[in-house]
């Protein structure tokens, strides 16, 4: 059980948010890029690259890259499966 003294946070909020699931989110432009970079079979790296080179304060994570394009590919191949 647990029981709650005070409701405020023990730390400060972190200066830089990198790796941080919610500043790492694609924008909807963002998405359509790794979408079209997908479809031209570029590596996850360039496309990352490519990214934070067109926005300098981008902190996207690879992990984020691969998860939109796994979602574009299962979007693509619909109700197949991938056997």
């Amino acid at each position: 059980m647990i029981e709650l003294i005070c409701g405020y946070h023990n730390h400060d909020l972190a200066e830089i948010l990198v790796g941080h699931p919610y500043a790492g989110r694609l924008s909807v432009e963002e998405n359509a890029m790794v979408e079209d970079m997908t479809k031209n079979s570029l590596k996850p790296r360039n496309i990352l690259l490519t990214m934070k080179e067109k926005n300098e304060k981008n902190v996207t994570m690879i992990k984020q890259v691969y998860n939109a394009m796994n979602v574009h590919l299962r979007s693509q191949r619909g109700h197949k499966t991938e056997m």
